[in-house]
């Protein structure tokens, strides 16, 4: 087989492994393209075989974990849109001055700061999520919320 036939190969494995989620066809496509380079530089066929089987395995076995490690995703994320509008329990006062302060919200523990800058939430105390930014809630009392909806 000529180097075309092997890149011809290594392009359709290329192709199915970005429309696929596997990553797992993009080792066999760098072999094919080993294969390809074997081809040009004028080895003959059972050396382009060989250059193609050495170069996936070597991938396979030495990348592939480290590739399924990284793209494997957590059971369940908690979307941040998720948590606006819950409700949640204050662990540690929730200060403004002192920029201290978490809360308990569907049973994350979450850093808070107040909606009010002047504002301390004190622990045990309910409320409710206004916003998030980053890793960052800003919450304010539950019955605070209660008495602006009513």
């Amino acid at each position: 087989m000529g180097y075309a036939g092997w890149l011809i190969l290594g392009v359709v494995l290329l192709v199915i492994e970005i429309v696929t989620p596997t990553f797992f066809y993009l080792w066999f496509s760098i072999g094919f393209f080993a294969a390809a380079l074997a081809a040009i530089l004028g080895a003959n066929l059972g050396t382009q075989i060989a250059v193609f089987s050495v170069v996936s395995a070597l991938l396979v076995l030495f990348t592939r974990p480290i590739a399924k490690r990284l793209t494997t995703r957590s059971p369940r994320k908690l979307f941040i849109e998720e948590i606006k509008g819950s409700t949640g329990v204050v662990t540690e006062d929730v200060n403004a001055s002192t920029g201290t302060g978490r809360v308990k919200v569907r049973g994350e523990e979450w850093r808070a700061y107040p909606l009010e800058n002047k504002e301390v939430i004190p622990k045990g105390s309910s409320i409710v999520v206004e916003r998030v930014e980053g890793n960052i809630i800003y919450v304010r009392p539950l019955e605070e919320s209660n008495e602006q909806e009513v």
